[in-house]
């Protein structure tokens, strides 16, 4: 069971590490073609990708409940996770130029993605921890979860 969740939180960790790779990597106009194309699509498949993240993630508790979790890891985990993206989100408060506006009408999560996609930058301290603390995970399911 602990080598199931191992697996699953590592294969979690390893898509934040890629996508931040993809937002130092990739220039600006290939990262918003990228997210344009997934929201002219009706947000089919952003919708899609949230419902088998949100089963994974419940996969992810469930298994930590059955292998016996430490209680307070878990929740101090789950504030400084849900702190970390809350003061990441209220970084970008500043107006988009008229190029880097989505086209109208737009969601608040388009203009959002629009915002984040145009000055990733601006998240950057939040950034630079939760890259920190997915390399330090991943380290730690490597070395004492999965290689035992």
């Amino acid at each position: 069971m602990k080598i199931a969740l191992g697996i699953l939180i590592a294969l979690f960790y390893l898509q934040a590490l890629a996508k931040f790779g993809l937002w130092l990597f990739a220039p600006y106009h290939v990262r918003i073609k990228r997210i344009a194309a997934y929201y002219t699509r009706g947000q089919r498949l952003i919708g899609i990708y949230d419902t088998l993240t949100l089963l994974c993630v419940m996969a992810i508790i469930a298994l930590q409940f059955a292998s016996g979790m430490s209680a307070p890891s878990f929740a101090a985990g789950l504030v400084v996770g849900m702190n970390l993206i809350q003061i990441f989100i209220h970084r970008f408060n500043q107006p988009l130029a008229e190029n880097r506006r989505p086209p109208a009408p737009a969601a608040p999560d388009i203009t959002m993605s629009y915002a984040i996609q145009a000055r990733p930058a601006l998240g950057w301290r939040e950034i630079i921890i939760m890259a920190g603390l997915s390399v330090w995970a991943l380290y730690v399911i490597v070395t004492e979860m999965l290689a035992g």
